[in-house]
């Protein structure tokens, strides 16, 4: 169960720049979107959030038992040594599609005092446990209950209120603001002067919205220094025409006219896509980034690579976690960045770091050369 609190850390923690790999149905977009269903819930409610995902009974996981669950450990810089534990239990009343949130928990644990201490504790729905200060292990004498009056929203909105919490607020802001950059084909219809439709997703059009509102004039700025990143393009350019269309024009080394979006190649626009989260000046906390190198050439997926390392190193603020099944891919990343998610004999999802794979099967790390992936781990597991 996730709300057992006295349970140990995990011995690892995500790298900065994280990838899950994994055969189809191992749950890499559902985890990515798990995230997303908490963002959801921050900001609209528990009812929103489902029905955007078909309702309780669509998302729940089909023959499984007891509540949909989710936890994780946060960790903030300023204070290494007390993570926080978030956890979530949602329930259905039986024979209805009343959904509720019947478990909500946020426990501190102290690392010098090897103990934990509830924050929060919502149990069935309506009670409320809470340390009035809790960062210096309160007993029990001290713990204030009061009656919950609402199981449709997370308590984590109004705890992030709270001056004496400290890692709250950033852990509600790493949650609320999870970006899901997943780049759909022929998304760039909305970006070009033409007047042709798709029924497809248009997050490439969303992108450069967000950023032109984000930003304004500085967007400019922002394309000139993507242009330098990316292969054979001199300058980008994003112009609004007169009906109000973003036009984005990429200049091509060699070329006197400039490529509209549609003119240009998927992995092109893939890594165009996935560089504009790299180049935010303002950093949303936490992204996930599902499949970006499809279509990507070995050499767009090394630039991928570089800049996302480069900004995790360099400029920091967020943490990027990334799916993917390219083998090229993932050659290029290090073994500590990588995750592989995979069913067991049951049919449950387990993971397993790479490195850890690497070191089962006796293999040193100093001789895996460029392709330690293909050559070591994936031709054992797929």
């Amino acid at each position: 169960m996730v709300m057992d609190i006295g349970a140990d850390l995990s011995p690892y923690e995500l790298t900065p720049f994280t990838t899950f790999i994994g055969a189809s149905g191992t749950g890499k977009s559902t985890m990515l979107d798990l995230f997303s269903f908490i963002s959801d819930c921050l900001e609209h409610g528990l009812d929103d959030a489902l029905n955007k995902r078909g309702g309780f009974d669509a998302v729940y996981h089909r023959g499984g038992k007891g509540p949909i669950s989710f936890g994780l450990v946060y960790r903030a810089c300023a204070d290494p040594g007390s993570p926080l534990t978030y956890a979530i239990n949602i329930e259905k009343k039986p024979g209805t599609q009343y959904a509720y949130i019947e478990t909500e928990a946020l426990i501190c644990r102290n690392s010098e005092h090897s103990g934990v201490t509830p924050i929060l504790l919502f149990q069935n729905g309506e009670k409320l446990v809470r340390h009035l200060n809790p960062w210096y292990g309160a007993g029990a004498s001290e713990l204030e209950f009061v009656k919950r009056t609402d199981n449709k929203h997370l308590a984590l909105t109004a705890l992030a209120n709270y001056e004496n919490l400290p890692d709250v607020p950033q852990l509600k802001r790493h949650l609320e603001q999870f970006h899901h950059a997943c780049y759909f084909p022929d998304n760039a219809f909305g970006l070009t002067p033409r007047t042709r439709k798709s029924n497809k997703g248009t997050s490439l059009v969303a992108e450069i919205k967000r950023f032109r509102a984000k930003h304004g004039s500085d967007l400019q700025e922002i394309l000139n220094v993507i242009a330098n990143h990316l292969p054979g393009v001199e300058r980008i350019t994003c112009e609004t025409n007169e009906s109000g269309r973003q036009i984005l024009s990429f200049f091509m080394t060699g070329q006197e006219q400039p490529f509209f979006a549609d003119q240009v190649s998927e992995g092109l626009l893939r890594l165009f896509f996935h560089v504009l989260q790299f180049e935010d000046p303002i950093p949303i906390p936490l992204i996930g980034i599902e499949e970006p190198a499809a279509y990507m050439d070995e050499e767009q997926m090394k630039v991928f690579v570089e800049l996302a390392r480069h900004f995790v190193n360099e400029k920091g603020g967020t943490q990027f976690l990334v799916t993917t099944n390219q083998i090229t891919l993932v050659d290029q990343m290090d073994p500590t960045e990588v995750w592989i998610l995979y069913k067991d004999a049951h049919g449950d999802i387990k993971s397993t770091r790479a490195l850890d794979e690497l070191f089962f099967q006796g293999i040193d790390l100093n001789t895996v050369g460029p392709y330690w992936y293909s050559d070591y781990v994936y031709r054992k597991l797929f």
